[in-house]
């Protein structure tokens, strides 16, 4: 209740000018004006009193709404996202501080103007039907509203808003409030993960793809290793078998590239001379090109513990893209080292052991310094028509190996990329020769579920000695050999392909064949990248042979799996 002191006061007057006029003796009548005067004052002192408790509340009261204004000023200055008050015509009334970040604009250059000039012009039509159903009435709320807008640098952003209609308490105008959340990152996001998408359905389709290929390279391969036993040697046709048989390796050598793509697989690792590796891939890699390649190899230097497939896609991507990096021509160095990290001083992310250093450096125009930390990064790419993942897959495929891959560079000088690779614990076996075919004697169960595939194999494993008996599917290889493990006359080796469509597979069928004999020696054969070809073992295989394969590795892996014992 608000106390008025002039009411109070006029009231004491009114009674005592009653009372002057009254007609009473002039001592009663002094006596009652007396009387009412101390009564006319004590209200007053009494109304003063409660005037000025009343001051204090005001006071206090004015003191808690300026607290509550400021500290409202605070959470609209200090939000995370920009706030804007606007008119309805779109005219910016207050801004706060993200309001000023978002827009790059300072809030003296955002007040009074109007919103639609921060709108991108293709947007221009699409804000101003929205602003125009706001002031009709048609919307009084509008969210998750995606907007391009425009800084006060005149770069583009994308930004959700929500805005709504008020009634300002300080004039009762209707007024818009404005929240905008830069969705950039949102958005990116969005695109990488659609990437990812699109990857991933590439991926089936090449790991089909390479898996149909390398059964048909397993077909042509292993009839030219037959047909390469008929031939007088010295011949012309000796020669074209050679090439042939060189290109085959080499498309055995991209599909496995696209397997590796289409899953990440884990290497198949063995132990492998980087020496040979290197000048095989860096023939291969930098043919038809004007870039020479000088290589600088120790002649002690170790056999590495790879995938020899995935380190050729790595080795290969590395020189051609050191050969792109010099378009006029030049040389790449390689160079190969054994190298021992302790842990005490080196700062690579390394186990401590034996690796073999090697580095490919180019003479090219070098990695800008502030890109250099990005170029492993998914997706990134200087490349006008590159994907941004070839380093990614190198680095990958080395990081699956135990090793590590460095990058050092120079604006103007060139790049050298830096690759270690763990050592092997025994010396790598050299690649089969004509003369090391390794013949045999037993009898052998194939399964796979290509035919072509399964009489190809067959002629190779005649040709090496064997007996063999053939089977489409997992079910029917269990039957073939249930019924010779109880005759005179089971079986010594199976060879089972890992993948068979519509039936069953290698893990299943070497689970069945474990149940009627566990000591069953069986070898897992595939042309699709997966955990089951490096963990093998694991599974229940003795060994494994991948497609496509030759007569030498065919009968090398036989004669092993025969003559030994699962480890």
């Amino acid at each position: 209740m608000i106390i008025n002191l002039n009411t109070q006061v006029q009231k004491a007057f009114s009674r005592l000018e009653e009372l002057s006029q009254c007609d009473l003796p002039s001592h009663e009548l002094t006596s009652k004006l007396l009387s009412e005067l101390n009564s006319a004052l004590h209200e007053l002192q009494t109304t003063t009193v409660e005037l000025l408790e009343q001051n204090e509340e005001l006071a206090t009261s004015r003191q808690t709404l300026e607290e509550e204004r400021y500290r409202y000023q605070e959470l609209f200055d200090f939000a995370p996202d920009a706030y804007l008050v606007t008119d309805m015509e779109g005219i910016i009334l207050d801004a706060n501080s993200a309001a000023t970040t978002l827009f790059n604009a300072s809030k003296s250059l955002l007040i009074r103007e109007p919103l639609a000039i921060y709108v991108r012009r293709e947007e221009q039509l699409d804000f101003r039907t929205r602003l125009s159903e706001m002031k009709k009435g048609t919307f009084e709320r509008i969210e998750n509203w995606e907007l391009i807008m425009l800084s006060g640098k005149r770069t583009t952003f994308p930004v959700s808003i929500t805005v709504g209609k008020v009634i300002a308490s300080r004039a009762g105008t209707t007024e818009l409030r404005w929240l905008l959340r830069d969705i950039t990152q949102c958005k990116q996001l969005e695109e990488e993960l659609q990437k990812a998408d699109k990857l991933e359905s590439v991926g089936v389709l090449a790991g089909g793809i390479a898996h149909e290929l390398n059964n048909f390279l397993t077909v042509i391969l292993g009839n030219l290793s037959l047909a390469k036993r008929y031939t007088i040697e010295g011949s012309r046709v000796t020669k074209y078998h050679e090439y042939m048989e060189e290109a085959i390796t080499q498309t055995g050598h991209l599909t496995w590239q696209l397997l590796t793509f289409a899953k990440g697989g884990n290497p198949l690792t063995k132990p492998v001379s980087l020496c040979r590796l290197i000048e095989e891939t860096s023939a291969f890699a930098l043919s038809g090109s004007n870039t020479r390649c000088e290589l600088s190899l120790s002649e002690d230097l170790p056999s590495v513990e790879i995938d020899r497939g995935q380190i050729t896609q790595v080795i290969t991507n590395l020189l051609i893209n050191a050969d792109q990096a010099m378009q006029e021509g030049g040389t790449i160095k390689v160079h190969a080292e054994k190298v021992t990290v302790t842990g005490e001083n080196d700062t690579l992310p390394l186990n401590n052991g034996h690796y073999v250093a090697l580095a490919i450096t180019d003479e090219g125009a070098g990695i800008p310094s502030q890109i250099l930390p990005k170029i492993f990064d998914p997706y990134f790419s200087t490349k006008e028509q590159g994907n941004g993942l070839g380093l990614t897959i190198c680095y990958s495929i080395v990081k699956k190996h135990g090793g590590h891959i460095t990058v050092q560079s120079l604006e103007g000088k060139g790049t050298s990329f830096i690759i270690y690779l763990p050592v092997s614990g025994v010396q790598s076996e050299e690649e089969v020769h004509e003369d090391s075919l390794i013949m045999g004697a037993g009898k052998v169960l194939l399964m796979d579920d290509k035919e072509s595939v399964r009489e190809t194999a067959n002629e190779m494993l005649t040709f090496l000695g064997y007996d063999v008996e053939l089977a489409g599917d997992g079910a029917e290889a269990v039957q073939l050999y249930k019924k010779a493990f109880i005759s005179d006359h089971p079986f010594d080796v199976v060879i089972i392909d890992l993948t068979v469509r519509g039936g069953m597979g290698g893990k299943m069928t070497v689970n069945e064949l474990i149940k009627v004999d566990p000591n069953v020696k069986s070898i897992v054969s595939s042309g699709y990248s997966s955990d089951s070809l490096s963990n093998y073992k694991k599974i229940g295989f003795y060994d494994v042979i991948a497609k496509p394969y030759r007569l030498q590795e065919l009968g090398k892996v036989l004669s092993k799996v025969i003559q030994g014992s699962k480890k």
